[in-house]
C-alpha cells in the first residue's frame, strides 16, 4: 500500500502484478466509470459501453472501438481510479456481453511488437479516495500540464474548412470563393484550412499546379485580408508519390520486421503505401522540412490527420526506436508535428501521453446524426473525456458533421450543434450556415459565434491556467458536484471553468429539456432569473436558445 498525492485528501493505493495472460477484471459494481479512450460510442459514462476484449492503443473509431485519443485511466463515482504502466502489451475490455467488469490481460500478439515484450506481465495500480474529483486530483498527475496554449485568435474566432462542404472536390478558385463568401456574408474568421486534394500524389507536400496553379498567389490573397491559411497533411506516402521514392530510398519509412524494405500500410486514399517512421529523428527532421518549403511560400500552419496504429502496416514492421508498444509512433509522430508552428495554429486528432503539446485536439470525423454512433451527442461527452485525460484545447471537429454517406444535417442539427459548440474551446465550421439556404440558420449561427467571441477572454484565462494547474476548461458537472447523483449522470451539460454551466439542446424536435443546478444560486443567462440550486428544472426551450448559467455566489 502507499498514498499518492496531497493531503486534500490524499488516495490510498495498491499495484497489482500478474505474469500470466489470463484477464484480471474489476467489477464495476453501481458506481459511474469514466476514462479509457474516445470510442466509437461515447457514453458518459462508460457504463453502457460493450467493448470486447481489444488492444489498449490508439485506434480509428471507424474500424475499432477504442479510438485516437487514449490513456490508461479509468476513474469512478466511488473515488476509485485505475491506472496502468505504458510498457506492457496490454489489452482492455469494458462491460463485454455486458459482464459489468473492466478486464486487463498482457498478451505478447499483435499489434505489440514480439519478441521485444519478451516477458507477459500485467501491472496496474487500483487507488481510492473520498469521492471523484479526490481521486482524479490524486492520480492525474501522471499527465503532463500543457507547455503553453494554442494561439489566442482560435478560441475568439471559428476555423473555416473546405472539407466537409466540398471534400476532395476543391481548387485555388473554390478556396478563394469560399474565403469571399464567408467575408460577403460578415462571419469572422480565426483561419482557413485547406483539406483535401491540394497535391499532386498523397505523399508529395507540393501543391498539385492543374488545380492550384498559383498557390502562393493564393496564400498571399489569403494574408492580405489578415487571415492565416492551413493545409491537410498525413503521413502517408503512396507508393506512386515521389516522396515514396525519396523515403524509401533513405529509410526513413517504417520497415519491416528484418529491417530490409518497407512495410506497407492500407489507408482511406491508399493501398500498399509507406508511412513517414517518427521514431526515426532522421526521417521525423526530413518531414518536417518538406513541411517548412510550404512555410516559405507562406502557408501559417496544419492539420496534421491520421497518426493511429490502426495505420501501421499490417505486415510485421520494426520502428526505429525498437519500441514494443505501437502507441510509441502516435505519440511520436505528435511530438515531431508540434515542432513545425511557433504561432500554435497546429491541428491533430491522436493523443497518447502528449497533454504537454500546445496544440488543438480534434474529436474523430463525426456523423451528421443525432446519435450516439460518432454523431452530436458525442461532441460533448467525448469532450468532457478528453478534459479528464489532461487534454484541455479541445476541437469538437465540424459543426453539423461530415455529411457522409450522403447524410447532410438538416438545419434543426446544424442550429442545435453550432448552440453546443458555442461555448466549447474551439469552433470549427465547414459547412456553411447559408448552404441551407434558411435565413434562422445564418441569424442563429451569427449569434452563437457573437456569444463565443464574447467569451473569449475566459477561454484564454482558463487555458493559460491549464499549463499551471492542469484544470481543463470544459469540466463535468462532478467537478463542482462530485457526490450528486444528477452531475455523475448527466451527459448533455458541462461547466465551463467553475461558474459557467452550459445544458445545449442535444435532442431533436423537443420544446424543453431537463437541466440539474448544483448547490449554489445561479443566474439564468436567458432571462435573468436567479435560481438556487441543488435544482433540477424542466426548462422550455425555443429553436434560438442555448441555456446557460452563471454561478454567481
Amino acid at each position: 500500500m502507499y498514498s499518492r498525492g496531497g493531503p486534500n485528501p490524499p488516495s490510498t493505493c495498491y499495484t497489482v502484478s500478474k505474469t500470466t495472460s489470463e484477464p484480471d477484471c474489476i467489477d464495476m459494481g453501481t458506481a459511474y466509470w469514466y476514462g479509457g479512450s474516445e470510442m466509437r460510442k461515447q457514453y458518459w459514462p462508460i457504463n453502457k459501453v460493450n467493448v470486447p476484449m481489444k488492444a489498449y492503443v490508439s485506434h480509428d473509431t471507424i474500424q475499432d472501438m477504442f479510438g485516437s485519443v487514449v490513456e490508461r485511466y479509468f476513474l469512478s463515482s466511488n473515488g476509485t481510479a485505475i491506472t496502468m504502466d505504458e510498457d506492457q502489451p496490454l489489452f482492455a475490455s469494458i462491460n463485454d456481453n455486458k459482464n459489468n467488469q473492466i478486464c486487463l490481460k498482457s498478451q505478447n500478439v499483435k499489434p505489440y511488437a514480439y519478441p521485444i515484450f519478451k516477458k507477459v506481465s500485467l501491472t496496474y495500480s487500483v487507488c481510492s479516495s473520498t469521492d471523484i474529483k479526490a481521486i482524479h486530483d490524486a492520480t492525474r498527475s501522471q499527465f503532463k500540464k500543457p507547455t503553453g496554449i494554442p494561439n489566442p485568435d482560435l478560441f475568439r474566432k471559428p476555423i473555416w474548412s473546405t472539407w466537409a462542404q466540398y471534400k476532395a472536390d476543391i481548387n485555388q478558385s473554390i478556396v478563394i470563393d469560399f474565403l469571399d463568401t464567408i467575408e460577403k456574408n460578415n462571419f469572422t474568421i480565426g483561419q482557413l484550412e485547406i483539406d483535401d486534394n491540394w497535391t499532386p500524389k498523397y505523399g508529395d507536400l507540393t501543391f498539385k499546379t492543374s488545380t492550384f496553379p498559383n498557390a502562393s498567389i493564393m496564400i498571399a490573397e489569403i494574408h492580405s485580408r489578415n487571415l492565416p491559411v492551413t493545409l491537410w497533411v498525413h503521413p502517408f506516402l503512396n507508393n506512386d508519390s515521389e516522396g515514396f521514392k525519396t523515403a524509401k530510398a533513405k529509410g526513413y519509412l517504417v520497415m519491416n520486421w528484418l529491417g530490409t524494405k518497407p512495410a506497407l500500410t492500407n489507408w482511406w486514399n491508399g493501398k500498399d503505401s509507406g508511412v513517414v517512421d517518427f521514431t526515426n529523428p532522421a526521417a521525423a527532421n526530413w518531414y518536417l522540412d518538406e513541411l517548412k518549403k510550404l512555410q516559405a511560400i507562406g502557408v501559417d500552419s496544419f492539420k496534421f490527420d491520421a497518426g493511429e496504429t490502426t495505420y501501421l502496416p499490417v505486415t510485421p514492421y520494426r520502428l526505429h526506436n525498437g519500441a514494443g508498444n505501437p502507441d510509441s509512433y502516435t505519440e511520436a509522430y505528435a511530438r515531431t508535428v508540434s515542432k513545425i508552428d511557433l504561432k500554435n495554429r497546429i491541428e491533430i486528432r491522436t493523443g497518447v501521453q502528449t497533454q504537454d503539446l500546445p496544440v488543438m485536439v480534434r474529436q474523430i470525423d463525426k456523423y451528421s446524426t443525432w446519435g450516439y454512433d460518432e454523431g452530436f451527442k458525442t461532441i460533448l461527452t467525448t469532450a468532457l473525456t478528453f478534459s479528464i485525460f489532461g487534454y484541455p484545447f479541445v476541437m469538437p471537429d465540424y459543426i453539423g458533421g461530415n455529411g457522409y454517406n450522403g447524410n447532410l444535417p438538416s438545419s434543426e442539427l446544424y442550429i442545435r450543434w453550432v448552440q453546443a459548440n458555442a461555448l466549447m474551446p474551439i469552433m470549427q465550421f465547414s459547412y456553411t450556415p447559408w448552404f441551407f439556404k434558411n435565413e434562422t440558420v445564418s441569424k442563429i449561427t451569427r449569434d452563437m459565434i457573437a456569444l463565443h467571441e464574447s467569451y473569449g477572454d475566459k477561454f484564454v484565462a482558463l487555458a493559460r491556467n491549464s499549463t499551471v494547474t492542469g484544470d481543463p476548461i470544459m469540466r463535468p458537472m462532478w467537478w463542482i458536484a462530485p457526490n450528486d447523483e444528477e452531475a455523475l449522470t448527466t451527459d448533455s451539460q458541462f461547466m465551463l471553468g467553475d461558474d459557467v454551466l452550459v445544458a445545449p439542446v442535444m435532442d431533436q424536435g423537443v420544446t424543453s429539456r431537463q437541466i440539474y443546478l448544483p448547490s449554489g444560486q445561479w443566474k439564468d443567462e436567458l432571462n435573468g432569473q436567479v435560481i438556487s440550486g441543488p435544482r433540477t428544472l424542466d426548462y422550455p426551450v425555443k429553436l434560438e436558445d442555448l441555456p446557460r448559467f452563471t454561478k454567481i455566489d
